[in-house]
């Protein structure tokens, strides 16, 4: 009977763990508050979920005159920065990262720094080609889509920025 009650309580745990990442996936692929609050809320509220969940120490600066973005350019920057951030989260060892995103009359850039292990670009996005990992082609896929850049700088043991440009 203790070994049945032991199963059965397992089998409640991984119940309850997977419906908490269900929920947490939904979340994530278009969180209500990116429609009920716009783009830098939505954007404060992934970088703070950083900091609270993995101990890193988050800055986010807004500078220019914040504005409503077409829905699909706000959700495809939403993407491009979760990315990002989950980049920082997974590979960079960082205790800090800092989001800037900077409205102009007819662009906004964003960046997402780390002060993390970095590593070398070329070599890493093709190991990661091969390996069917594919973020940081996706990131500059939709940054395209957009009509933007987006650039990505890193060296071992200088960290990682990556930036994105669009005209808007």
């Amino acid at each position: 009977a203790s070994e049945v009650r032991k199963h059965a309580e397992w089998i409640r745990n991984t119940i309850l763990q997977v419906s908490e990442d269900i929920r947490r996936l939904s979340r994530d692929l278009r969180p209500s508050l990116l429609d009920n609050m716009g783009l830098v809320p939505a954007l404060r509220w992934l970088l703070n979920r950083l900091g609270q969940e993995d101990g890193i120490v988050t800055e986010m600066a807004v500078s220019g005159v914040e504005r409503k973005l077409p829905s699909e350019i706000e959700v495809s920057i939403f993407r491009i920065v979760q990315e990002a951030l989950n980049n920082v989260r997974r590979h960079s060892k960082a205790s800090i990262a800092v989001l800037t995103l900077e409205f102009n009359s007819k662009s906004l850039k964003i960046m997402v720094h780390d002060n993390g292990k970095g590593f070398f670009l070329r070599e890493t996005v093709g190991k990661l080609a091969a390996e069917g990992k594919l973020g940081i082609i996706g990131m500059q896929q939709r940054a395209q889509f957009l009509s933007g850049t987006l650039d990505i700088h890193s060296e071992p043991g200088k960290g990682t920025t990556v930036s994105i440009e669009l005209m808007v």
